[in-house]
């Protein structure tokens, strides 16, 4: 990434991981030292904010650098900008050198180090044509602020984050990963009942009334397999679904799930001799479809499946032919 698109990745970025009541990008000429910042209320600048500079150097952020972009946010503070930042993080996906690390983890040097180096590391960086010297309101804003609340995050604690995969995930077509393996509960639970009552009713039709519930069917020696194996599906295509949600962005899921109705939605609506006609119909296109995207790899027969079992318990499709 370019310093420009390093920014842009760290707004999306915040705004995934956080509570943050608003994260804006300021990362341009007249930033003031912010490139992205995270206000924690609806008062902005007058709160509670964080700071989030980010760095894009062949190598790793020196020391100098460092204290002068701490040094710059720390000169508005004094000028009356903004307030304090809550935190500060140096986004730098390379890291930080030695002599800045050093820094990092010994705040009250930090400090000190800003205080005694400004006029070589600040004092005619800030603004063009001017040099500023530490006054009463800079000295104040230096000490005032708590240095230990300077965080680092390198590329390894970037990536690892669940909210970066997932901008990987849909920015770059990173691969997600397999999802986990998936347990069926013995039992039928809450969130079945549903799909589960769509399929009693499809049962009772072909059997003219002869299940009172769905426990009678899983008895029964012609279709208690089959309910089981619906079961199996919808259950397979659950654990994708919570896996990926959390791992790539909500449009992903909902573009395989769309891709998947899409799919089998005009097999729903041919005439078909019952319901379990039209269910097998449905498992059986369900099976071939090829959804787009990056979840593609990891979209197999009983996930396909299983989602038609899901858009059915949330009211979105019907084996009755008219969804």
């Amino acid at each position: 990434m370019d310093d420009s698109e390093l920014e842009e990745f760290c707004r999306l970025w915040v705004e995934r991981r956080s509570g943050y009541f608003e994260v804006k990008r300021f990362g341009a000429s007249g930033d003031k030292g912010r490139d992205v910042v995270g206000f924690c209320t609806r008062s902005r600048h007058d709160g509670e904010w964080d700071n989030y500079q980010c760095k894009q150097y062949r190598t790793k952020l020196g020391k100098s650098q460092g204290l002068l972009a701490v040094g710059k946010v720390l000169y508005w503070v004094s000028q009356g900008k903004f307030t304090l930042p809550r935190k500060f993080y140096f986004v730098a996906p390379k890291g930080l050198n030695g002599s800045l690390l050093d820094l990092v983890n010994s705040p009250a040097t930090f400090r000190q180090i800003l205080l005694d180096d400004w006029a070589i590391n600040c004092a005619a960086k800030i603004i063009a044509g001017k040099s500023i010297e530490i006054d009463y309101k800079l000295r104040k804003a230096i000490e005032d602020f708590d240095f230990s609340n300077i965080i680092t995050l390198d590329v390894d604690e970037m990536i690892s984050d669940s909210a970066a995969k997932s901008l990987l995930v849909e920015l770059y077509g990173d691969d997600p990963g397999k999802y986990p393996k998936v347990a069926i509960p013995f039992e039928v639970q809450l969130e079945e009942m549903n799909y589960i009552t769509a399929l009693l009713e499809a049962y009772n039709e072909r059997e003219s009334g002869k299940f009172k519930s769905y426990a009678e069917v899983f008895d029964d020696p012609t279709h208690g397999s089959d309910l089981q194996f619906h079961r199996e599906r919808y259950f397979e295509a659950d654990g994708f679904q919570k896996f990926y949600r959390d791992n790539t962005s909500p449009e992903t899921i909902a573009s395989f799930r769309r891709d998947i109705h899409w799919g089998v939605r005009d097999k729903l609506k041919e005439p078909a001799k019952d319901q379990l006609t039209r269910i097998s119909i449905a498992m059986a296109q369900a099976s071939v479809v090829t959804p787009a995207g990056p979840l593609a790899r990891y979209a197999y027969v009983p996930v396909k499946q299983g989602i038609c079992h899901h858009l059915v318990n949330e009211g979105e499709m019907n084996w009755k032919g008219r969804k």
